[in-house]
């Protein structure tokens, strides 16, 4: 007698999002020409660049915290952040033909890719960690461990709540995907990802702050070096609600869209 055990819905959906994460790493680094090794030296290229900047201008000196060190705690948690939701955005036209087989949903693809660009990322900043700090001679020890990693886990909430905003909004308004795209490069440039804005006049921070990616960026540097400038405008709390509001309202537009977004 042949007994067939039968997979519970999490043993299916555990399966299927680990082959989602095997797609999307052999998308990445073998189908498109230089994909993957673009997918490598973007946040690479952006801290060379920002290095050489920073090189011919006049004050060279981040106080409380070494200039790689000031980039690095900015410009790769900001790209990681930027290449989520974006990717989550994109993963309707990019998995379509894969809803055909009712096992696959929408939100495995956004798992899998939310799980492959943060390995990326990771890997990349404990590459470029290790080069600074065993090579360079800087110092990139984290002086407060906890909250660096709650504050990691508040950034890669919202980004993935805003991912599934995207997600919903560009499939009703697809030319909304250009603007959305567009613009990171001025949440880039305000978020303090490549300059200090501590030492802004706060008047300027005050409106500055109503940025959510800043509280995150900022965080980062204060809980690795407590030397580092501290603002009164700046509070966990304030990226947590941003981050609570738009994993709501995310998951909200799955439930109530999820069954048009995969047919459509």
């Amino acid at each position: 007698m042949v007994v067939i055990s039968r997979r519970s819905s999490l043993d299916i959906t555990r399966a299927v999002v680990f082959a989602m994460v095997l797609r999307e790493m052999q998308t990445r680094f073998s189908s498109r020409r230089l994909g993957g090794v673009w997918t490598l030296l973007e946040p690479i290229l952006h801290l060379v660049l920002m290095m050489v900047i920073y090189a011919y201008a006049k004050d060279k000196t981040v106080p409380g915290m070494e200039l790689p060190a000031f980039l690095l705690f900015g410009v790769l948690p900001f790209l990681l952040f930027k290449n989520i939701s974006l990717n989550l955005m994109d993963s309707l036209e990019a998995n379509r033909a894969l809803f055909a087989y009712r096992q696959i949903q929408l939100m495995d693809t956004w798992v899998a890719r939310f799980i492959v660009n943060f390995c990326i990322s990771a890997s990349v900043l404990m590459l470029m960690g290790f080069v600074l700090a065993f090579w360079g001679g800087y110092d990139l020890s984290i002086h407060a461990p906890l909250e660096w990693g709650v504050t990691w886990g508040v950034g890669l909430a919202l980004a993935f709540g805003l991912g599934m905003i995207y997600c919903a909004i560009g499939e009703v308004l697809p030319e909304s995907k250009t603007i959305i795209k567009l613009s990171y490069f001025p949440l880039y440039l305000l978020s303090g990802a490549i300059f200090p804005v501590w030492n802004l006049p706060p008047s300027v921070l005050s409106w500055l702050a109503l940025n959510p990616w800043l509280h995150v960026i900022e965080l980062f540097r204060i809980h690795a070096s407590p030397s580092y400038p501290s603002m009164p405008q700046l509070n966990i709390l304030y990226p947590a609600m941003w981050a609570g509001a738009t994993l709501f309202v995310g998951f909200g537009l799955y439930r109530a869209r999820r069954l048009h977004m995969m047919a459509s």
